[in-house]
């Protein structure tokens, strides 16, 4: 399958390629944004170079978890962001230390549209307030490299913010072009999908929100896990539990590319952060209590970092002491990865085309998980193309 035609199947909607290559981006049926891409040798290159669907992002030593430095258990200090956050605040919180420190101009991450709460735009972040006022999980399309060529200035530095697909398009990117050389810090955190902008239209409706009439949607936040909250003009409140927004609906409709993804945690960012439950009968606890991040740091400047904030007293943290226990905490994120061989043969079987990987990787992955497992993955997957539920 050409190059092209490929990454407008998969794309993940980053917005590198409006920035760099001036191709407009386009709303799909489902709200999605995609390029309109000219079939040139130039588009080619750079999407050859870019583009996490020509190249998904490795580097690893083996663990299904990624290339590690250290692996920590932490939360914010600031008992308000640890509250306001979708877990413990830690990436709020170096953020926010990144810009007080002096260590960058500027962080580069989404928020919330003030015009339609179920939107995301993009934004550069110069002080705490800025920081804060992006807090939160955002469960609803982001593009946050769209601006990029006009909001990275010459003689400043930035940390930038994003989902690890859109960090793995930008490590790239910045290989490749000296002029983003100045964005010293990649953070992230755990993603599971990209719901589409029906999936956030249904979420209102099942809350028994009008659209037209919601002026706040939170996804979390204000306890761990929190719940989704969508709040009208007058004031009205309109709550469901975590588990069911995501299970129920978002998590039911997410970009195409989400599904193939073997990347949901971070592994080309400095510091990629998740959700740190704890365990109560060998299950993950999503009962509410104060949030608690798992943090992986994977870069010597990264390390950097944590060491900074921790000593500037930002963050409290520990040794994360039982890595095997993220296989429970974690679930999701394991399995997709130790499976997702097995899901390519079932896209392969009905002459569905994926995204490009390395077989290697896949292979090691695909190691870890059971037989019965996999198989079970292949007949699934086949269903659901033959029944065209994906």
């Amino acid at each position: 399958m050409k190059v092209v035609n490929l990454c407008n199947e998969y794309c993940i909607g980053c917005g590198l390629c409006e920035s760099e290559l001036k191709a407009i981006m386009k709303q799909d049926e489902k709200g999605f944004l995609r390029p309109q891409l000219v079939d040139n040798a130039d588009t080619i290159d750079f999407l050859n170079k870019v583009c996490p669907v020509v190249n998904n992002y490795s580097d690893n030593d083996g663990s299904p978890w990624g290339t590690s430095i250290k692996m920590l258990a932490g939360y914010s200090n600031d008992i308000k962001i640890r509250k306001m956050a979708s877990s413990g605040g830690v990436l709020t919180s170096l953020a926010i230390f990144l810009l007080e420190s002096g260590k960058v101009d500027g962080v580069i991450q989404v928020e919330t549209s003030a015009e339609e709460p179920t939107k995301t735009v993009c934004r550069v972040s110069v002080c705490r307030e800025d920081v804060i006022a992006c807090c939160g999980s955002r469960y609803a399309i982001s593009s946050p490299w769209i601006r990029l060529n006009e909001m990275v200035e010459e003689g400043k530095t930035y940390a930038a913010i994003g989902k690890p697909c859109d960090i793995v398009a930008l490590k790239k990117l910045i290989n490749e072009n000296s002029k983003y050389r100045n964005i010293k810090y990649l953070l992230s955190f755990f993603c599971a999908g990209l719901p589409s902008d029906k999936a956030n239209d249904e979420l209102l409706t099942q809350l028994g929100c009008k659209k037209e009439e919601c002026v706040a949607l939170t996804y979390r936040g204000n306890g761990w896990p929190g719940e989704a909250t969508a709040v009208t003009a007058d004031g009205s409140e309109y709550k469901m539990e975590y588990s069911k927004a995501w299970g129920g609906i978002l998590g039911r409709d997410v970009n195409p590319f989400c599904r193939l993804c073997m990347d949901g945690i971070g592994e080309a960012a400095d510091i990629a952060c998740g959700d740190g439950w704890y365990i109560k009968n060998n299950q993950p606890d999503f009962s509410e209590g104060d949030g608690r991040n798992v943090i992986i740091v994977r870069s010597q400047n990264g390390l950097d970092l944590m060491n900074a904030a921790v000593e500037a007293g930002m963050l409290t943290i520990e040794e994360w002491s039982k890595p095997e226990e993220l296989e429970i905490i974690q679930k999701y994120q394991y399995v997709r990865r130790t499976t997702m061989r097995a899901k390519l043969w079932g896209y392969k079987i009905c002459g569905r085309p994926t995204p490009h990987y390395d077989k290697k990787v896949l292979k090691m992955y695909s190691d870890k998980a059971f037989f019965a497992h996999k198989m079970k993955i292949v007949l699934g997957t086949i269903k659901r193309i033959v029944t065209k539920k994906i």
